[in-house]
């Protein structure tokens, strides 16, 4: 540790210092001392300890960080008062170093590893690509029909994502929405993801808007292309719905947490029991829809796993997940309960690190005078 004053600071410095090297043991921290006039001798440390006005030694400072060093200034106006309290700051800042030894070292390997990071950057712009496609393949959101409005969250955890949303017309002015999980992440799941969308599309020319069928022919899908391509078994959950335009709901899910009609009470939220084997289990599985009537001004929503960070109640995860979404789905509109789950996605998970793609979609069912405000985007 180097230390370093201003000629008027430098008695007080050279006291401080004497205390601090009495305290600490000699492994600990060795002290010595440069001049300020010098600024390059002083990065011979791994910390260096400035003292003197702040106005003049800033750049100084500066210039030292830029070579990789830990620099402290002790202004002379500081409110530091005793030895003790100086060691306190200089000791924190001396845990610092292994983190900073250790970015010298990545650095450096860094270095030696340019080729294959030039690789891994041309990898990274063509995944920046592909993530782009998929992204377009999404619905552009609100999707309207009638009365009823569609909002949608889609945030892969890394580049690609295995979630998929699509949110149709249907032949008789309602719509049909689904949302699919493939089983992974990453390029895999975003692959089974493609097929999912091209499937979505032939089950809806073959089977109109019936969900159950929707899902019985996507099975199929899935089932005969795992068989052709020869690869490891993969499945995915999925959840389809279709809503007609006097708010009938038709529900019918593969594996998929369940769904929830809400209104504007958080306590009166109605879980659709609705279930079914993974796509790509049994080429044969059968589906059954699961009907209900979405009220004037109600939402149905139908999520993804990945949003258990809402709520660490005592109950089980899904039920934690639709009592968090019901308490805020019930206070706001679609457009609105999407701007706060991105809040929450851009906060509390982007401190802790988003490990699930996150994929949701929210139906309203709007009343007459309430379908501009609905139309609005997210924030």
């Amino acid at each position: 540790m180097l230390f370093a004053a201003e000629a008027s600071f430098q008695a007080q410095a050279q006291s401080w210092a004497r205390q601090l090297q009495d305290r600490w043991a000699g492994s600990f921290a060795q002290i010595e001392w440069g001049t300020i006039r010098t600024p390059d001798d002083l990065i011979r440390g791994d910390t260096v300890v400035l003292f003197g006005p702040q106005d003049q030694l800033t750049l100084t400072a500066e210039q030292i960080r830029e070579q990789g060093r830990s620099v402290t200034l002790i202004d002379t106006d500081t409110n530091l008062t005793s030895a003790e309290q100086l060691q306190i700051r200089l000791e924190a800042l001396l845990e610092q170093e292994d983190e900073v030894r250790q970015v010298r070292k990545d650095e450096a390997y860094a270095c030696a590893q340019f080729p294959a990071l030039q690789d891994a950057d041309e990898l990274r712009r063509e995944l920046e690509a592909a993530a782009s496609f998929q992204e377009d393949l999404l619905p552009i959101f609100p999707v309207k029909s009638g009365d009823m409005v569609v909002h949608g969250l889609w945030r892969p955890s890394r580049y690609l994502a295995g979630d998929l949303l699509r949110a149709e017309p249907a032949t008789d002015g309602g719509l049909v929405i689904l949302l699919c999980d493939v089983m992974g992440h990453g390029i895999p799941a975003a692959i089974g993801s493609a097929l999912l969308t091209q499937s979505f599309d032939h089950a809806r020319e073959s089977s109109g808007a019936d969900a159950a069928m929707i899902l019985g022919r996507m099975n199929q899908d899935v089932h005969r292309a795992q068989h052709r391509q020869g690869t490891r078994a993969w499945f995915a959950s999925a959840i389809c719905a279709h809503v007609a335009p006097s708010g009938t709901i038709t529900v019918a899910s593969a594996g998929h947490p369940q769904s929830l009609i809400l209104n504007q009470d958080p306590e009166a939220a109605l879980i659709i029991a609705a279930s079914g084997p993974l796509l790509g289990i049994d080429n044969g599985s059968e589906y059954q829809g699961s009907t209900n009537q979405l009220p004037e001004g109600g939402k149905l929503i139908l999520h993804s796993d990945g949003f258990e960070s809402l709520n660490r109640g005592k109950n089980s995860a899904q039920t934690n997940v639709q009592s968090a979404l019901a308490k805020i789905g019930s206070n706001t509109d679609a457009a609105g309960l999407i701007d706060q789950l991105e809040l929450h996605r851009a906060t509390i998970l982007g401190r802790t690190g988003q490990t699930d793609d996150l994929s949701l979609l929210c139906l309203e069912r709007c009343r007459e005078n309430e379908q501009n405000t609905a139309l609005r985007l997210v924030s």
